[in-house]
């Protein structure tokens, strides 16, 4: 319909009938965040092939994924160190586990390098930042029992797991002082949501070389979660380092987050080596993929 036609009826409309035409405005309806439980990922506890060729063969899968990480031979491996032994090794930890219920802490891919990383370097210090429930920290005295492991927690009330062979601390861990060791036999893992720029820093000034740090997303993906920002992933690349601010949306909201930039460009210098590890919760859909990393500095 033209405009002097809609016009003309609005006049006729209103001046002999007394009837007023607006045009109503559509708004439309506010967006929310849909209320749908994702439906969680397997457990190795409760999903499992039982036949015994098929477990072999996801076993299979898993070595040549590990091989290819261990190949670059990023450090000195333990002598004692089968790959194939210890992943077996690991589903037979993995499946016995007392406390299966995890959310909000590491799954079945943070836990298996871990696991294999740990064996691998077989240090005599290991460090955790970011206790939760417990389930790495008994991961890490598993892998490694001679190991003198430190956990640092601002909260360890959520601590389930029990006899763990470690010392757990209230506190953040940037105040302690560790007894002197080989950085080569030393390990930190960060899992806390604190700026890793931040956290290398420290790490670097305790003597450490060996870093593993969970939620390490790159820049364009840093949306799924928050994380420690500036991320490792954003130190090493530079991305998200252009400005002393980002902001996303997180779940319907904005997160916004300031960066030290000159804190950020000192520990970036310190990065020598940042390999995110091959995802192996998707092909064995046990899930719990989340930027899990290793950097040495």
């Amino acid at each position: 319909m033209n405009t002097t036609l809609k016009e003309f009826i609005k006049s006729i409309s209103k001046n002999i009938f007394g009837i007023q035409i607006s045009r109503v405005k559509k708004i439309p309806p506010k967006k929310e965040e849909p209320q749908v439980k994702m439906r969680s990922v397997h457990d190795p506890v409760y999903s499992y092939m039982i036949n015994p060729v098929y477990k072999d063969m996801l076993i299979d899968e898993l070595c040549q994924t590990a091989d290819i990480f261990f190949a670059h031979n990023y450090f000195s491996v333990d002598s004692n160190f089968n790959l194939d032994k210890i992943i077996r090794e690991f589903f037979v930890l993995y499946q016995g586990r007392g406390h299966t219920e995890n959310t909000h802490g590491s799954g079945f891919h943070n836990a298996f390098w871990i696991y294999l990383l740990a064996r691998a370097l077989n240090p005599s210090l290991i460090v955790e930042s970011g206790v939760w429930k417990g389930h790495t920290t008994w991961l890490l005295s598993n892998a490694c029992p001679k190991a003198d492991l430190f956990g640092f927690d601002i909260n360890l009330k959520k601590v389930e797991y029990e006899d763990l062979n470690a010392q757990l601390f209230e506190q953040d861990w940037k105040t302690y002082q560790f007894p002197q060791f080989n950085p080569e036999n030393g390990l930190v893992f960060f899992d806390c949501h604190v700026n890793h720029a931040q956290r290398i820093l420290e790490a670097k000034a305790k003597g450490f070389k060996h870093i593993i740090f969970d939620d390490n997303p790159p820049v364009h993906k840093i949306f799924g979660d928050i994380p420690g920002i500036p991320t490792a992933a954003m130190l090493y690349s530079g991305q998200g380092l252009e400005s002393s601010n980002i902001s996303w949306m997180w779940k319907g909201k904005e997160v916004s987050k300031p960066i030290d930039l000159d804190e950020a460009n000192q520990a970036k210098e310190l990065i020598k080596l940042h390999h995110i590890f091959p995802d192996v919760g998707g092909p064995t859909r046990y899930g719990g993929f989340d930027f899990l990393t290793y950097l040495q500095i």
